[in-house]
């Protein structure tokens, strides 16, 4: 490896990101922050590369010659399950299989996607007491996310959550250095998810309708699709419906709660409230980072980087740089609009191909919720499922006023 610039390596026993510590799980921030302003381009102990600032996060993940797996695969990890979808295959491959659903995805499509939002949204709130009290992770983020895309799919619906765990127990596996059990957590998280798509493709085959689900069926029988890329993609659309738009839900109540001049600024506001959701996305950040590899020679910032290198991409630092982001640990929903447009989703090829559902469901939902409260409060503490790579939540509770 190469480099044109001053050490890009740590001082001899500093662990400047210590990714298992609980204290750094938790919030990542001051140590993500130190390693942006010193050192831009880090280099690990074992070779990876940690890119921190927003224009260089934004520039290099989405060159195409940066792939998902590494060249040598990815072992036993239990993301194998998801060698066939569209979160782990590059080039022709990965266009064929997006284009099984895009079309489902654009924001013309899911204008429905997010009506059947708001309908589970107000059910929620007339089943609501008169307490005012609400789990608002279940009824307001899950419930109407995971109703949208049965909707979509054209599937009976069914309780969120246990799809919100399991996909919670895939994750932790991302993480650095995963351990044994956090293996086994996944590849059980795995299991349930894709015996419930194989359960909704069969039931699909005795029950045919229009939705999603029958046309990727369709595209599978002519051809378009092996009977593998279609599970995983349904483990996806539906193993997943739920798991970023219930997060950023979830996240966006709370900071809603903790900022009420923002609530009171989209309640009053129409215009506001689309640069609101933007900084609640931000704020929110599902992923914290995202791992590409190197299948040639790469630069960055001067640097050289050798073929089949990790290059761990910070979103969490970027999103939070303050050269792009004023205040960037606050809730400002009046940044500039070219400041506004985080990366919480990731970018490139691989950015997540939900996110634009989740602006819709998220958009539906909180002007439903506008109509109804005048005041969020969070009733005692979330249930926020953290680790060095994701962000996620399993409980919120609120009292609307």
């Amino acid at each position: 490896m190469t480099t044109t610039q001053h050490s890009i390596t740590a001082p001899p026993g500093e662990d400047l990101l210590p990714w298992r510590d609980p204290e750094f799980v938790k919030a990542p921030w001051p140590w993500f922050a130190r390693v942006r302003e010193e050192y831009p381009i880090l280099q690990l102990e074992n070779g990876t590369i940690v890119i921190t600032r927003y224009d260089d996060v934004v520039e290099h993940l989405k060159d195409p010659s940066l792939v998902a797996v590494p060249p040598e695969g990815i072992g036993d990890s239990p993301w194998a399950s998801n060698l066939n979808s569209v979160l782990l295959t590059e080039g022709e491959t990965h266009s064929r299989i997006h284009k099984s659903f895009r079309k489902w995805l654009t924001p013309k499509a899911t204008k429905g996607m997010g009506e059947v939002a708001a309908e589970s949204a107000r059910a929620a709130l007339d089943r609501m007491g008169p307490d005012g009290i609400i789990n608002a992770h279940r009824d307001l983020g899950v419930q109407p996310a995971q109703d949208a895309m049965a909707a979509a799919l054209g599937v009976p619906r069914e309780d969120g959550i246990p799809y919100i765990v399991a996909t919670n127990q895939t994750m932790d596996s991302l993480g650095w250095e995963p351990t044994a059990d956090e293996k086994t957590r996944a590849w059980e998280g795995f299991g349930f998810m894709m015996f419930n798509a194989d359960r909704l493709i069969q039931e699909k085959r005795r029950n045919p309708g229009d939705g999603l689900l029958d046309a990727m069926i369709k595209i599978t029988d002519e051809g378009g699709l092996t009977e593998r890329e279609l599970k995983e993609s349904i483990q996806i659309l539906w193993g997943s419906a739920a798991h970023n738009p219930g997060y950023c839900m979830a996240s966006a109540l709370a900071d809603l709660a903790a900022y009420p001049e923002a609530w009171k600024e989209y309640r009053e506001n129409p215009d506001a409230r689309t640069a609101i959701i933007n900084e609640a996305f931000r704020r929110a950040l599902p992923e914290v980072l995202v791992d590409r590899y190197t299948t040639e020679p790469y630069e960055i910032l001067g640097v050289t980087i050798p073929p089949n290198t990790q290059v761990r991409f910070i979103l969490g630092a970027a999103v939070r740089d303050p050269e792009v982001f004023r205040n960037p640990d606050g809730f400002d929903w009046t940044r500039p609009p070219a400041a506004s447009m985080a990366i919480a989703f990731g970018a490139g090829t691989h950015s997540c191909c939900g996110q634009g559902v989740a602006r819709v469901e998220m958009r539906a939902v909180l002007d439903v919720l506008a109509e109804r409260a005048e005041k969020i409060e969070v009733i005692g503490e979330p249930q926020w499922v953290f680790s060095d790579r994701h962000r996620n939540c399993e409980g919120l509770t609120v009292r609307l006023s």
